[in-house]
């Protein structure tokens, strides 16, 4: 009975409607994400250069 008391209580609702949430701007939004995406594609490309010129041939080294 409790789970449709909850169901009936709209209440809430009005207030809801009276301060929407406010979302991030959409605007260039593929480009933003493009951009971002690149600039992670170019940090994990250089961490990854990074470690196997330091590691890479440790295992043969001995």
């Amino acid at each position: 009975m409790i789970k449709l008391k909850r169901l009936v209580d709209l209440s809430i609702v009005a207030d809801v409607l009276q301060s929407p949430a406010r979302y991030a701007d959409t605007r260039n939004g593929f480009a933003v994400d493009r951009a971002k995406l690149r600039a992670d594609v170019e940090t994990v490309s250089v961490s990854l250069n990074e470690k196997v010129r330091k590691y890479g041939n440790e295992k043969y080294a001995s």
